[in-house]
């Protein structure tokens, strides 16, 4: 079926802006050094969040935050804006309740190395935009779709959960809507969940003392 012509442009332009994105280069990697990873935001037009008001704005009701006070000192959470067509983002593009046409990118950094990875559209991806960007990732793998077995006590525990997985089994990721995706190391996650189930056993006896 052919589309109306307006329906084609909006897609066009959405993939266009997409190739913008991803040709800067600017994306981020799991394992890459913040230096590097800043080193081709910044040079393609990308900023850093600085307030704090606006980054907790900008996370708020990502998975990543609950788990934040398991993590070691050397911890930190860094979000990146670019625009959909390149330019540089003007003030207004920073405030608190605003997203300009573009790209926010959440990377959490351990020791230096990206370990999780937030990629927000500011409206919805379409699916060739969330293709290209599954490519982009993979690094040269393919990702497997992934079905979550409730009864399966034999896998590795996820503290995210995940629908796909990097066939190097390195990278898990899954969708948060139909604007964002998230991708994260599975020795990072799997440590997450662990941590997380010593933390509630611990917590168990104290929880039901006097019953």
């Amino acid at each position: 079926m052919k589309l109306p012509k307006t329906d084609f442009i909006f897609r066009l332009a959405g993939l266009v802006s997409l190739f913008l994105f991803l040709s800067a280069p600017m994306e981020a990697r799991i394992g890459e050094s913040q230096e590097s990873i800043e080193r081709r935001l910044l040079a393609s037009g990308g900023i850093v969040y600085r307030d704090d008001q606006v980054k907790s704005n900008r996370s708020r009701g990502l998975p990543y935050r609950k788990y934040l006070d398991f993590l070691p000192e050397e911890t930190e959470v860094r979000i990146y804006f670019k625009s959909s067509d390149g330019r540089k983002p003007k003030s207004s593009d920073m405030e608190e309740s605003n997203m300009s046409s573009g790209w926010d990118i959440h990377v959490l950094y351990v020791r230096g190395k990206s370990v999780l990875e937030v990629y927000k559209r500011s409206q919805s991806m379409t699916d060739p935009e969330l293709n290209l960007l599954l490519t982009l990732l993979g690094q040269g793998s393919y990702w497997k779709k992934v079905k979550p077995n409730p009864e399966d006590t034999e896998s590795p525990p996820s503290a995210f959960g995940y629908t796909m997985l990097r066939s190097d089994g390195m990278v898990r990721g899954k969708s948060l809507g139909s604007d964002r995706l998230m991708v994260f190391d599975v020795a990072f996650d799997v440590g997450l969940a662990e941590m997380e189930i010593a933390d509630d056993l611990e917590r168990a006896p104290e929880s039901v003392n006097g019953f």
